[in-house]
């Protein structure tokens, strides 16, 4: 998968990177993968060393906002711009820029129709950071913050050779000075409100890159760090990666919610399928519980036709019940009011359908498991040469599915978006539609 991908940069974007671990990489690695189909502008807010002037094709110096008149035509001349004050004094590094002249290259670079992307940070080259008071430096109009860190850093000692600001590290993880750093202390530096989430405007998205993961040892300790990260509500998404890999990025976490439809009359069934017990539970009861075990958050149930049945029948679980006023009008009206239920923090939902008794969480988790690897807009189970329920969806498909009408669910949006099947047996797809199948259903206890 491609950083750009992982970290859903899009044109006009403003990316900022802080933290340690590979900053510089991973922007030279992102400038590289979206310049073939745009133009991309890079800055600093801090100091790049003067060997990095080679992230971009050209180099840009400017004094204040004024200079940026040539940017246009360099955008025209070359895909990718790196735009920094001349060098310091005294020092061999090329000055970050201002907060004026950020505003107007941000209008450039959007009339360009370029991502921004800037390194709003210094590491010193070590793979965790701990920021000064002053640190870091990101523009408030940034709508994308992404925290780096080293994983390489695990088992490492807590000092300077390591971390930077290493004492700022020990005072806020609690820990003294040498202590080997574990996955939980990464993943609490970088969960801090004075450690990695110090200073994202409010209204960025936060998107945390484990880098480093260029072994097997680390690939774990990067997921065992996004696992804790994702416990944090602040972080949309923790990407595991090794940047300077030919394939960069190696897993993405991130919330997927749980969308149980249980609005329909079960006309032909004529008794409400959601509330037939089976193995002692009501059907729906099983949907909400392999959504739970299979990892799914927040789980959400929409109810409609049978709304109080269902929703006493889940009063031991913790989902959140909805109901669908409109549930008569078809199924593409639960999927709206589930979606809309899941909030803003969820990557990806999953539809289950309330009669589906054999779909497990062993099959909800390797369906996460794949769109976690790929990020591929749908995921769904393949039966032989069918097309199954459950059905994992991006949240690039989202509006698309808002927009279905009448008895239409996600199938429907099938051929526009690619599809990633895992291969399962059929007994995922008995259901109970008829009084037939209930009967054979009775048998299967």
């Amino acid at each position: 998968m491609r950083l750009a991908e992982a970290l859903r940069v899009t044109p006009r974007r403003t990316v900022a990177f802080i933290g340690a671990g590979g900053k510089s990489t991973a922007l030279a690695r992102l400038a590289a993968e979206l310049a073939p189909d745009g133009p991309v502008v890079l800055t600093t807010t801090a100091k790049l060393s003067l060997s990095q002037a080679a992230l971009a094709e050209s180099h840009l110096i400017v004094q204040d906002a004024s200079s940026l008149s040539a940017l246009p035509r360099l955008l025209e001349e070359h895909r990718s711009v790196l735009i920094t004050r001349g060098v310091a004094r005294g020092e061999p590094k090329w000055l970050g820029l201002d907060l004026s002249s950020l505003e107007a290259l941000k209008r450039s670079s959007a009339m360009a129709g370029a991502p921004l992307l800037i390194e709003a940070d210094g590491g010193r080259g070590r793979s965790l950071k701990a920021p000064a008071s002053h640190e870091p430096v990101i523009p408030p109009f940034a709508d994308l913050v992404v925290p780096v860190a080293g994983v390489d850093a695990v088992g490492m000692p807590l000092d300077d050779a390591w971390v930077h600001r290493s004492e700022r590290a020990a005072e806020l993880l609690m820990l003294r000075p040498g202590t080997l750093v574990e996955v939980e202390h990464v993943a609490a530096l970088l969960g801090s409100p004075e450690g990695g989430l110090q200073g994202i405007p409010p209204g960025a998205e936060v998107r945390v890159l484990l880098n480093k993961a260029d072994t097997p040892e680390r690939l774990e300790a990067g997921r065992s760090i996004a696992r804790f990260v994702m416990a944090n509500a602040r972080i949309q998404a923790a990407v595991v990666a090794a940047v300077n890999q030919d394939i960069p990025v190696k897993e993405v976490y991130g919330r997927v919610a749980g969308i149980v439809l249980a609005a329909g009359a079960s006309r032909r069934l004529q008794q409400p399928k959601q509330l037939v017990r089976w193995r002692g539970k009501p059907l729906v009861w099983h949907a909400a519980w392999a959504a739970l075990e299979g990892g799914l958050s927040p789980v959400v149930v929409v109810g409609g036709s049978e709304g109080e049945g269902v929703r006493a029948a889940l009063k031991d679980l913790p989902v959140l019940y909805v109901a669908n006023p409109d549930w008569n009008l078809g199924q593409s009206t639960s999927v709206r009011v589930g979606l809309r239920a899941c909030g803003p923090g969820v990557e990806a939902a999953a539809f289950l359908l309330a009669d589906t008794p054999f779909v497990t969480d062993r099959l909800l988790r390797a369906l996460v498991t794949e769109y976690r690897r790929t990020l591929t807009p749908i995921v769904a189970p393949r039966v032989l040469d069918r097309w199954a329920n459950p059905v994992l969806f991006d949240r690039s498909t989202f509006p698309a599915l808002v927009e279905l009408q009448g008895d239409k669910g996600g199938r429907a949006i099938f051929d526009r978006f690619r599809i990633a099947g895992i291969h399962w047996d059929e007994s995922i797809t008995i259901d109970v539609d008829t009084p037939e199948d209930l009967v054979r259903l009775r048998t299967m206890e």
